[in-house]
């Protein structure tokens, strides 16, 4: 067992609907990944393109080798728009690498900040929002407490777990699970897994 399953345990011992849901649904696998400039990269380089097409565009990234940031910060963005980067996303991957690589952001630091600095960090960052952060946090640095609340399946996993009639916004959500702190994040973990079995087996989205 994991840490997200560990934490999604111990959550489950101070919510009863949450031990509910997974008894109903299943525990959700634990999805602890690699971090790094190739992981924020490749995250930033899927940003409002399907699945399919963010893996063709990472492929060709690294066939390049501008999944380093020493190397994307030397390409010209002729060579970056032929392998299926947009304007925006050569601007976010070069900030991206340039923060990296001049000790603004120290990714293996992050672990060692707070919630709330590791955030801060992430996100002075062009192109990482709130979203990629809370995802980077969770999955990256096992932070049981980083809630992505505008995420749309999390928020309709939500909508069927508080028996709710519409999906909530992201205030009224962070309202609704304040109670899991400090383990907000093993309870998205389950939202994502009420998500995936009522509406979308396999979502792309986690």
């Amino acid at each position: 067992m994991g840490v997200h399953q560990i934490a999604i345990k111990q959550l489950s011992k101070l919510d009863k609907d949450i031990d509910q849901a997974i008894k109903k649904y299943g525990m959700p696998n634990d999805r602890v990944t690699d971090g790094g400039f190739g992981t924020l990269l490749r995250m930033i380089v899927g940003q409002q393109i399907s699945v399919k097409a963010a893996e063709s565009v990472w492929k060709k990234i690294t066939d390049i080798q501008a999944n380093n940031p020493q190397n994307i910060l030397s390409m010209s963005e002729k060579k970056l728009r032929e392998v299926g980067l947009s304007r925006q996303k050569i601007s976010y991957g070069k900030d991206l690498a340039f923060k990296v690589s001049s000790g603004l952001l120290d990714l293996d630091n992050l672990s060692n900040l707070s919630n709330q600095e590791a955030h801060n960090q992430l996100t002075q960052v062009k192109g990482i929002g709130d979203w990629t952060a809370d995802i980077y946090q969770l999955f990256v640095l096992r932070d049981m407490d980083a809630f992505p609340q505008a995420d749309i399946a999390v928020q309709e996993g939500a909508k069927r777990f508080f028996k709710l009639n519409e999906r909530p916004s992201q205030s009224n959500l962070l309202k609704l699970v304040e109670k899991w702190k400090p383990l907000r994040g093993a309870g998205a973990l389950v939202m994502w897994q009420i998500y995936r079995m009522e509406v979308h087996e396999g979502s792309k989205l986690n």
